[in-house]
């Protein structure tokens, strides 16, 4: 019978399992041995699927060089009720095309269907991943170590050693590091949401500077088929010997003229609405029918901002407009990174533990840190950057208010002259209208020479065209100070006829 005694001791915090058997036992080793080997083996087999579970895997995407513009606008997405950033009458409007498109209409569609737009909002899902990195804890370090006896001495044997450690420098400035991650993808937000007020803004004014285009191109074009009318009778008087050649001859130039403004009106009308149907994500052969407010389009036109309620406005824009707002966030995202630079000029340092065998077969096991003195560096530079950072973005910040400031009382300036200017002209325009008729009459009559007749008729054909530039430059700039100012109104969702 074979005994077998067993004993249970303990070596630097490793287990050991002794035997005192007969020669007959190595076998029972070697069982035991390979039973270990296999568990392992079955260990490591199940931790590495475990950590290769968690790894992302890449695959390519293709860059997609076709364009994603629409050819009709029964394609282009309609439903805004999940943009919150706007007003409620733009987001509950709905958009049929066979009446036209209205304001509202136009700026819903640009929102949703902007190309540019959509590639700024990408920026979100950055932020958004740049703000999981902040949160992310270091990963443990794991330290493997062997070293192989070259002498001759049958009692050595292979060292081995393994490491586990921490950084804990990451632990510190995580705070910090977080702190600032938020505080830029707020200021991502509101950078892309200040992109899309620049849409609202360019939608606005494009659909203004269509109607009145439109409206220069039918004056233009009335302009061209009066003169050369004017022009036929001429002719004929000459070829009759009842008038001059330098009379024929003014009337020429004044057809030449006129039809020079209408083409130039329809290149102007023609890159406006180039203009809205980019906007809007369509194409350049595809035609965008435009409607006119119900009550014209007199009736966009709005009064100048009062001196209170533009100080009033002012006094508030840093809590309304997103450019400013997204510079606010921007530069409290710089303050933590500061706040992490200075945390990191302390000793970083690493703690683990090391589990040893010498030559000699002896295991150890004890704790280790390894420190990161600061004699030569001390993260200096970084400090001094991050300050240096954080003072322009201040500087950016306070210039940017002071502009706008300056900006717009001279928009509220300029509009209050176009608007006075603009009511004169409106006020004086009957009169010259009534004196146009009794010249043509007075001309068909004989009783005025050509050279007078042009004159005048040029004149009034130019006081009508400073109208329409007049009001479109009021109701340009009424747009433009709603966006500096911070203020989305409400526009009117009527229509009245079809502008194509």
């Amino acid at each position: 019978m074979v005994m077998l005694r067993t004993t249970y001791g303990k070596l630097s915090g490793v287990s050991l399992l002794a035997y005192e058997i007969s020669p007959f036992s190595s076998f029972q080793k070697r069982v035991i041995r390979g039973r270990k080997m296999k568990t392992s083996k079955i260990l490591c087999c199940i931790c590495s699927l475990g950590l290769l579970s968690g790894c992302a895997t890449y695959q390519a995407v293709k860059l997609n060089t076709t364009t994603r513009l629409k050819t009709t606008v029964e394609q282009l997405k309609t439903d805004a009720s999940g943009h919150m950033e706007l007003p409620r009458p733009w987001r509950s409007n709905s958009i049929n095309p066979a009446d036209g498109l209205n304001e509202a209409e136009l700026i819903q569609l640009a929102v949703l269907n902007n190309p540019h737009l959509a590639a700024v909002q990408s920026m979100l899902k950055e932020a958004s991943a740049q703000l999981i990195q902040a949160g992310l804890l270091p990963d443990p370090q794991l330290n493997l170590s062997a070293d192989f006896p070259r002498g001759s001495d049958p009692a050595l044997v292979a060292a081995y050693g393994i490491g586990l450690g921490f950084d804990l420098q990451a632990l510190m400035t995580r705070n910090a590091r977080q702190s600032a991650a938020t505080r830029q993808a707020r200021a991502t937000y509101l950078q892309v949401l200040w992109q899309e007020w620049q849409v609202i803004d360019q939608a606005r004014m494009l659909y203004r500077r269509a109607l009145i285009q439109q409206q220069q191109v039918a004056l233009t074009h009335q302009q061209a088929l009066q003169t050369q009318s004017n022009w036929k009778v001429q002719q004929n008087a000459l070829k009759q010997g009842n008038a001059t050649l330098d009379t024929e001859g003014l009337a020429r130039t004044a057809v030449m003229d006129a039809e020079t403004a209408w083409f130039e009106a329809r290149r102007q009308y023609s890159a406006t609405m180039h203009n809205l149907t980019l906007l809007t994500g369509l194409s350049p052969q595809t035609t965008l029918p435009l409607s006119s407010p119900a009550q014209g389009i007199s009736s966009l036109l709005s009064q100048p901002v009062s001196a209170s309620a533009l100080r009033e406005s002012l006094n508030h824009i840093d809590h309304k407009r997103p450019d400013l707002l997204a510079l606010k966030a921007g530069y409290e995202a710089q303050e933590a990174r500061v706040r992490e630079q200075i945390l990191a000029q302390f000793p970083s340092f690493t703690i683990g533990a090391n589990s040893l065998r010498d030559t000699g077969s002896i295991w150890t096991l004890g704790p280790f840190i390894n420190l990161n003195l600061p004699l030569f560096n001390g993260n200096r530079g970084n400090i001094a950057m991050a300050r240096a950072t954080r003072s322009r973005l201040q500087a950016e910040y306070r210039d940017r208010l002071a502009a706008a400031g300056v900006e717009a009382h001279r928009l509220v300036s300029d509009q209050r002259l176009a608007l006075a200017e603009l009511r004169g002209l409106q006020n004086k325009l009957p009169d010259l209208n009534g004196l146009m008729q009794r010249m043509r009459k007075a001309l068909a009559g004989g009783n005025v020479d050509m050279l007078t007749f042009t004159t005048l008729q040029n004149s009034h054909f130019a006081q009508r065209m400073k109208v329409l530039r007049l009001e479109q430059a009021v109701l340009e700039q009424a747009v433009a100070l709603d966006t500096l100012l911070g203020t989305l109104p409400v526009v009117a969702s009527t229509h009245q006829k079809i502008v194509k």
